[in-house]
């Protein structure tokens, strides 16, 4: 027992010693390995500037750990322990400074850009216009309006109108339009009274042709209440004067060009003329205009228009006045988005005596404007007729010839528009006349006016013409002429024609259901003479009317119409004062 106990002792020993051998050597070679570093971790701390070594952190001498000897015949064994080396920086002093905010410089630098510089340029030149088929509304169709409108007023007026239509609105459309207007004031036998009856019919083929009918009755009363002196006795038989006029009017053309590229508008029309003495004119009237295409830029027209008249005088003694004109007008037209240009003639044969006029006009558009100029140097003849000389003078007497006007006519002139709402137009023209119909009272009593035809008077015309348009709310337009007459080689002056006439007018839909129309006219004092006065010259007259048209029901409108507003009763024509203040008021219906 004692003797195995000794032997498990030295066994125990035995492992021990070999045990620390083994672990001595690891630490030895650890220490070689951590004593190189050291050193060349100082070598590189002494190159640098304050950078000392922490005296924490200086290398303590190695410790020796003796152990008690064993009671055996192992030699004792050394351990040395060396620990790492930390190095670190010096303590600095932290530098002192004042917490403020950035202070703001208002300092300006110039700075400068170089920025190409671009012309932009935008020119709307508008294409030819071509006529295309409307697709008709499948949903609404063609609606037939029917209206009765009438009223009246002070100076016995009374007025009545109606207005029918009928007809799909494809193939055929038709219209109806009846109107009468009679007034009377309080001067003896200053009384009117005005008759219309109109009928247009439209019919479309199959071929796309277009058929024009076109028929009218007008009848006009009025009295010669412009006698001098005032005093003569005359009843109001003796001072009536009725114009009737009935005429028949028809039309046919292609709607679009034709295959071989031409295009035709010929009319033929008829009128008699006649009055409450049996006198009358019949007048046959044809107009035929053809175009043939030759390219896309050039085309080539030709008109030729046929005027024939035949003048019945039922007086004592009776005569008979025959008045014919014919004319042929070709041309050939280039025309361009910015140019057109005709260059025609117009071989004319005046009651057998022929005229060559010229037929020469040009317009074109300028670059990257809105602006167009015109030119010409055209000729052309007034077609005088005894319907034509009493629409322009109503108080004319009896008459032994009829001569057309020959006119010769050099313009220049601009025409152009502001934006979308403003159009303008301007002309200046040198005017030759021959056989221009002028108007003097007679000798006697003065309310019959003579013709007399001067055979050459020149002028010089500026006309202008300016418009504004605001969708359907407003629209204005105004027009002026300006003509100065040189004297007549014949005459002493422009006897009864107009130097200054200026008229405007405007349409204003303030509120959905109101619309007030205004206006205004203005005329220069004509040139006249009599057997009792000197030569002189009318006042000008200023004549302003003010009309409205308000509605009250579906189908129901009240209408306002007040003419001349500053009871201005000038005299157009000499020794005939105008209708003074005038207003009228009434109805309007409507239904299908």
């Amino acid at each position: 027992m004692r003797k195995t106990l000794k032997i498990l002792l030295l066994i125990l020993f035995i492992t021990s010693v070999i045990g620390d051998s083994i672990a001595q050597k690891k630490k030895t070679n650890k220490t070689a390995t951590t004593q190189r570093s050291t050193t060349k971790k100082k070598q590189t701390a002494k190159s640098k500037k304050n950078v000392k070594p922490s005296n924490k952190n200086k290398i303590k001498p190695s410790a020796s750990i003796k152990k008690e000897p064993l009671l055996d015949t192992v030699a004792s064994k050394t351990v040395v322990i060396t620990s790492a080396f930390k190095p670190s920086l010096q303590y600095a002093a932290k530098i002192n400074f004042t917490a403020a905010t950035e202070m703001n410089d208002s300092t300006k630098v110039p700075i400068s850009y170089k920025v190409p510089s671009y012309n932009l340029f935008f020119s709307y030149q508008p294409i030819a216009i071509q006529p295309l088929a409307l697709p008709a509304d499948s949903v609404k169709g063609w609606v037939n309006h029917q209206r009765i409108k009438i009223g009246a007023g002070n100076l016995n007026s009374f007025y009545g109108e109606g207005k029918f239509s009928f007809g799909d609105g494809k193939k055929s459309i038709t219209s109806i339009q009846a109107d009468y207007l009679s007034s009377k004031s309080t001067i003896f036998a200053q009384q009117y009274s005005k008759l219309n009856l109109d009928v247009l019919s439209i019919l479309n083929s199959s071929a796309d042709l277009e058929w024009t009918a076109h028929t009218f009755f007008n009848s006009v009363t009025q009295y010669k209440y412009g006698f001098k002196p005032s005093t003569l006795n005359y009843s109001k038989d003796q001072l009536k004067q009725t114009y009737n006029t009935v005429a028949f009017e028809v039309g046919l053309k292609n709607k679009q060009v034709n295959e071989a590229g031409i295009s035709f508008h010929p009319q033929l029309s008829f009128y008699r003329f006649t009055d409450n003495y049996s006198s009358f004119e019949n007048n046959l009237i044809l107009q035929a205009p053809i175009e043939k295409e030759l390219t896309k830029l050039l085309s080539f027209k030709l008109v030729f228009n046929a005027d024939i008249a035949n003048v019945s005088l039922q007086t004592t003694p009776s005569r008979n006045i025959t008045n014919n004109l014919y004319s042929i007008n070709p041309a050939v037209v280039f025309s361009t988005p910015d140019v057109k240009l005709n260059i025609g003639l117009r071989p004319s044969w005046d009651n057998s005596v022929y005229t060559m006029l010229p037929d020469i006009t040009a317009e074109s558009k300028l670059k990257k404007t809105n602006i167009s100029l015109e030119a010409g140097w055209v000729g052309y003849f007034n077609k005088n007729s005894w319907r034509s000389l009493v629409s322009y003078n109503p108080w004319l007497g009896y008459f032994s010839t009829i001569l057309n006007t020959k006119i010769r006519e050099q313009f220049f002139g601009l025409k152009g528009v502001v934006g979308n709402h403003i159009s303008y137009s301007s002309r200046i023209s040198f005017i030759k006349m021959d056989n221009q119909p002028l108007f003097l009272n007679d000798a006697i009593d003065g309310k019959s006016f003579e013709t007399q035809y001067e055979p050459s008077m020149k002028a010089l015309k500026l006309h202008g013409e300016f418009g504004y348009t605001l969708q359907e709310n407003l629209s204005f337009f105004g027009a002026a002429n300006f003509i100065q007459y040189n004297t007549p080689s014949i005459n002493s002056e422009a006897w009864g024609l107009i130097p200054i006439e200026i008229t405007a007018s405007t349409l204003w839909k303030p509120l959905k259901d109101l619309q007030i129309k205004a206006d205004l006219f203005y005329l220069g004092g004509s040139m006249y003479k009599t057997v009792t006065t000197p030569i002189s010259r009318l006042s000008p007259g200023l004549d302003l009317n003010i009309g409205g048209e308000f509605s009250v029901k579906k189908n129901m409108n009240i209408w306002l119409q007040m003419n001349n507003l500053f009871n201005n009763t000038y005299q157009r024509w000499n020794q005939y004062p105008v209708f003074g203040f005038n207003v009228i008021a009434g109805v309007v219906y409507s239904f299908k």
